[in-house]
């Protein structure tokens, strides 16, 4: 039987909102500062917890912080720093959008994701 694919809107957001989380996962990449880009040889890389970020689109543009939580249900990344106060007046963590970020700063303690993307050669350490 012959796979169909569609080009329609409607069906690919649905494929999305479907996927499950491992798929999901590889969705939420940001680009990289051009200094990191020339450094890594990457231009875009999977958002983890830990990693700095700054707000490039939307309300909060030019702000900066460390990443919290990734929520890779809903496809929302929560920063720290940037928050937002709802009806009871009490301080919440918005809620971002990975392809509005640019990541400034890698964590670079995990040699699993450093080695997926040929960062650094296999059985060589971090410093460690």
């Amino acid at each position: 039987m012959k796979k169909i694919s569609t080009k329609n809107p409607g069906k690919q957001r649905l494929k999305i909102y479907k996927a499950p989380l491992h798929k999901r996962r590889k969705l939420l990449v940001c680009p990289l500062d051009k200094d990191l880009q020339k450094k890594h040889n990457l231009k875009r890389i999977s958002i983890r917890k830990g990693d700095s970020v700054k707000v490039i689109v939307g309300d909060n543009k030019g702000k900066t912080g460390k990443v919290e939580k990734v929520d890779y249900s809903k496809s929302k990344i929560y920063v720290k720093e940037i928050k937002y106060k709802n009806a009871r007046a009490q301080e919440k963590m918005s809620p971002l959008v990975a392809s509005n970020l640019l990541i400034t700063d890698l964590v670079l303690s995990d040699s699993k994701r450093l080695e997926k993307k040929n960062l650094i050669k296999k059985g060589e350490s971090n410093g460690k």
